[in-house]
């Protein structure tokens, strides 16, 4: 009800919009005509009736239930508000009582080496740290000096041969031009064989799952057992024994969980946030009850003392504690004790993780992107309106990475494989993915949709069967209520062709994510109703010198992300200007210059800007666009005084944390003192943090230079 009650609001205001641009008048002053009012005033009648139909029954449970089985509303609350205990040391730092573990891991790799391929398999419950014990001796330093390559591999569930020889081929390739646009599994493998020929080789292959496909097997390995080198190893994680026996060759590691005190010590670093705090001692003993019940997971260890670090009361310890009762002393799943804490979380962060089971498994989130995402859905919701909806955003990211529901590695964001298989149990109702060819019940209640796609699934000829994909969709209903659909791996333009009716009767689509080959943007013509539409990530890979926008994607007014990824060949329409409600543009820099009039696309908040001799590209263009957090403006060798820098009114953009100028034509360089008044200016708001000046003719820098500035670089 509350998707059909905001798809409501969304139509009557794409009336607005609509009718605004064609008579130029603001919104409110437009007259709707009577057949529109009463087919909305209708609808809307009819989804209050069903709230309050709803609401009667839920008042009548709520009358008898007094306790919740989740947090209160003054709990969840707490979750986001309470102080927290913090240390400088972030805990991912250190690896606890795993040294013994390591040690001997690391003796059989470098001392249990054959003419042979040798794998080790690693061995032990989902959450009891497998991979945090195999990434500790990927980066030990005896290791990477016995070595001569390593490479690690995310197997998953997923088991293809082409997609893990094309990631062991990111490893050991200096060029991906080598083997990045070669499907044929042959062909991958001797690339593989040449490259790794006389070099001793460590291969992690990280959570295996394939217990049957031993073909499969033989065939992802062959070359790896053919490179004429002693002491390559093989180390592989697994929860199962049959995976362990089918591909092991020397015997398995056992992993169980931390020891006592190793583990009261990592959940004291998780709930307290220092392994020696000794305070609290009512606390301490709630915790060391916990703690028993956790059996040495450190995964649970995680989730839990995130959940008892957001507030360190006895009252919400005893609650944590007490939880305990309804799970099973002697299993080992550990999903019940994560569930725990996804109930704890307000309702605004269940909704942005329950989403992320659409991805795929290990899939490396970019934050910025992710927090898109979840905006387009209306999952971020702020009152304050001086505050950036981007930043609430990325508050609910790092509140979920603190309470463990997601992990930095490197400069993105992962979920372990446990809290993705939770994710999708709390969405099942809402979210599916179609994981390529293999048949799905798709609930009718869905609304969010992700189909993924690998070369596996492709036909000799390299083609995606589209008569068996459309068999898939078809049980795909009803797709007229349908919000997202991503498809993940790159699809042929004979996929297209499937989609289209799919999109057509997707009238509230709101996010669409495409990754295609053999057709340029103007394919998303045929695809997508603009009413609802609020990201677009359609990328396109395509052999013409020139790809052009369509002219109808200038009428997707709700639009609020458009990913056209970094082709620089493609040509804009002239009506760019009218996707007023456009946050983050993703394009090659071209694309930015070449928009016309985009003064009037004051939403967007990053813009490679490009002064030129034409009223639709001067500098006055910028002076409304006060949304900006990162500006670049080039060829300011055109603007030739103060008067017409001071009409992009920087002064005026208080979110402006970066900002670049250029004067790059050195034919047209200004004479020194010119180039110090059109500089002079440019000033920005106080609040700029970066500031890049380059090809700057003056002798002397601007006054505001020396003013009260938070520049840091």
């Amino acid at each position: 009800l509350v998707y059909s009650a905001t798809s409501q609001i969304t139509r009557w205001a794409s009336c607005g919009r609509k009718r605004r641009r064609e008579e130029e008048g603001p919104a409110h002053s437009i007259m709707l005509t009577y057949e529109i009012k009463h087919d909305i005033s209708q609808r809307i009648n009819g989804i209050v009736k069903h709230l309050c139909t709803i609401g009667n029954s839920v008042q009548r449970v709520l009358q008898l239930e007094i306790s919740r089985p989740t947090a209160t509303s003054n709990e969840s609350q707490n979750i986001c508000r309470n102080a927290r205990l913090t240390t400088s040391v972030p805990i991912e730092c250190k690896v606890y009582g795993r040294d013994a573990e390591r040690d001997k891991i690391i003796e059989l790799l470098i001392n249990g080496g054959s003419s042979e391929l040798n794998v080790l398999p690693v061995v032990g419950i989902g959450g009891v740290g497998k991979t945090t014990l195999a990434r500790y001796v990927y980066r030990d330093e005896r290791i990477t000096n016995h070595f001569d390559l390593q490479m690690w591999v995310c197997v998953s569930t997923n088991f293809n041969e082409v997609r893990l020889t094309l990631e062991i081929l990111e490893h050991v390739c200096k060029d991906r031009q080598e083997y990045e646009k070669i499907s044929n599994f042959n062909v991958l493998q001797e690339i593989l064989l040449k490259n790794i020929r006389n070099k001793r080789f460590l291969l992690v292959l990280d959570d295996v799952w394939e217990d049957k496909n031993i073909s499969g097997w033989i065939k992802l390995l062959a070359p790896l057992k053919n490179n004429q080198v002693n002491g390559c190893m093989v180390l592989a994680t697994t929860r199962t024994k049959s995976v362990a026996k089918m591909i092991g060759t020397v015997d398995e590691v056992r992993l169980s969980g931390l020891d006592e005190k190793e583990f009261w010590l990592f959940f004291k670093a998780c709930a307290f946030g220092n392994e020696n705090y000794e305070g609290h001692p009512s606390l301490q003993s709630i915790g060391k009850q916990i703690a028993k019940a956790l059996k040495g997971c450190p995964l649970a260890a995680r989730s839990v003392g995130a959940l008892l670090n957001t507030n360190v009361s006895d009252k919400h310890w005893r609650i944590v504690r007490d939880k305990w009762k309804s799970f099973q002393e002697d299993s080992d799943d550990i999903l019940p004790i994560l569930k725990l804490s996804y109930d704890y979380l307000p309702v605004h962060l269940q909704r942005c993780f329950s989403h992320c089971s659409l991805f795929p498994e290990d899939y490396p989130f970019d934050g910025e992107q992710l927090v898109h995402a979840w905006i387009s859905q209306d999952f971020v919701q702020c009152e304050d309106r001086t505050v950036r909806l981007e930043e609430t955003g990325q508050e609910y990211l790092d509140r979920l990475v603190d309470l463990g529901f997601f992990q930095m590695v490197n400069s993105h964001y992962v979920m372990h494989d446990l809290m993705h298989e939770l994710a999708g149990k709390v969405s099942l109702n809402e979210c599916a993915t179609i994981h390529g060819l293999k048949p799905e019940a798709i609930r009718p209640s869905v609304r969010h949709l992700s189909i993924i796609t690998t070369a596996f699934d492709k036909d000799n000829g390299g083609n995606f069967p589209n008569e068996r994909f459309e068999k898939i969709l078809q049980k795909v209903r009803p797709l007229q209520k349908l919000r997202t659909l991503m498809l993940f791996g790159r699809s042929s333009i004979n996929l297209l062709g499937s989609l289209r009716d799919l999109c057509k009767e997707a009238k509230c689509l709101r996010f669409l994510r495409i990754f295609v080959t053999g057709a340029d943007i103007s394919s998303i013509n045929r695809l997508l109703n603009p009413c609802h539409l609020r990201y677009l990530e359609y990328v396109c890979v395509v052999t013409t010198t020139m790809s052009l926008f369509p002219q109808a994607l200038t009428r997707f007014y709700h639009l609020q992300v458009l990913n056209v990824g970094i082709s620089g060949n493609l040509a804009v329409p002239t009506d760019m200007h009218k996707l007023v409600n456009l946050r983050h543009l993703i394009s090659h820099e071209k694309v930015h210059h070449a928009i016309a009039c985009v003064g009037n696309m004051t939403s967007l908040q990053k813009l490679r800007f490009k002064v030129q001799n034409v009223g639709s590209f001067e500098i006055r263009q910028l002076q409304s666009m006060n949304e900006l957090v990162l500006l670049e403006i080039s060829q300011l060798q055109i603007v030739k005084t103060k008067e017409e820098a001071c009409g992009a009114r920087l002064l005026d953009k208080e979110y402006l944390e970066k900002l670049s100028l250029s004067w790059e034509d050195s034919s047209m360089s200004l004479e020194p003192v010119m180039a110090e008044d059109v500089l002079e200016g440019l000033q920005p708001h106080s609040n700029l943090k970066t500031l890049e000046i380059t090809g700057y003719s003056g002798a002397i820098p601007p006054t505001w230079l020396s003013s009260t500035f938070s520049v840091t670089s």
